[in-house]
């Protein structure tokens, strides 16, 4: 009995900050949520397996081509930033969950009743796990470097200031990505559909476009998430510089956030 009721208090501290804190309270409320479900962990630990195993196996298949006389232009950052194109899924699906899961299970309405303020609740969502993504993406390149260095040897020489740079442009890029996922969830409020969507966005939209051959298809692409967020995780300069990357990507999750809210305002729970 005891148990239960401390349960309880520890559960009712955070509703009640929700409720009377502002914009403060709603983020309280939501890390306390992010952190106490299992989702959280597993896609973290996911995204963690896989950055490692990409990065070490792109490493390897370097360090490979290398020994063959061919020759390797990429350092250890660049192939983590290679590793993120698998592991940003585990990051999407954390993002996702972050909303749509609550509409599943019919806890949207405790959220609603405990941040009443619709859009200080969803501002409450993106700035926890956007925080929590930019963080993971730093960690996610770091570790990407640090395992990919050693098996390219020689081929993956790097400096630390292009680690540094590349591990912020991962944070920021993934950020980003998950501001636009919940707003995109928001809006259609089903993880498989937010999931299919975005992934469609990052993966297939490309690729479509540039089968065509069209030069005004081909010229609208560069302007997908996917092209912007290379850019700004490499610091390349084609298609454009990471001043308009930046620009690019947070159109898309400013527009998707918006989304999200004009519906989270237009519907009911």
């Amino acid at each position: 009995m005891k148990a239960n009721m401390s349960e309880t208090t520890t559960l009712d501290a955070p509703i009640r900050a929700a409720a009377s804190d502002g914009l403060r309270g709603a983020i309280a409320f939501e890390w306390t949520k992010l952190w106490t479900v299992r989702s959280t962990w597993w896609s973290l630990a996911v995204a963690v397996l896989v950055s490692a195993g990409s990065s070490t196996a792109l490493g390897m298949s370097a360090a490979a081509s290398g020994k063959n006389g061919i020759e390797v232009t990429e350092s250890a950052p660049h192939v983590a930033v290679y590793a993120i194109t698998l592991a940003q899924l585990a990051i999407l699906v954390l993002a996702t969950l972050t909303i749509t899961s609550e509409y599943a299970t019919g806890s949207i309405r405790t959220t609603l009743q405990s941040v009443p303020v619709r859009g200080r609740m969803l501002a409450g969502k993106v700035v926890v796990v956007t925080g929590v993504a930019f963080v993971a993406g730093v960690l996610l390149a770091t570790l990407g470097t640090v395992v990919a260095a050693p098996v390219m040897g020689d081929h993956g020489e790097f400096t630390i200031v292009e680690a540094s740079r590349t591990a912020v442009g991962v944070g920021t890029y993934l950020a980003l990505l998950a501001c636009f996922t919940i707003g995109v969830g928001t809006i259609l409020r089903s993880a498989a559909g937010t999931v299919t969507a975005v992934i469609l966005l990052l993966v297939a939209f490309p690729q479509i476009m540039g089968l065509f051959g069209v030069d005004w298809l081909r010229d609208t692409g560069r302007y997908l998430p996917n092209v912007a967020g290379t850019v700004l995780m490499t610091h390349n300069t084609d298609p454009y510089g990471v001043g308009t990357a930046l620009t690019v990507l947070g159109a898309w999750a400013t527009f998707a956030v918006a989304g999200g809210y004009v519906t989270l305002r237009a519907r009911d729970a």
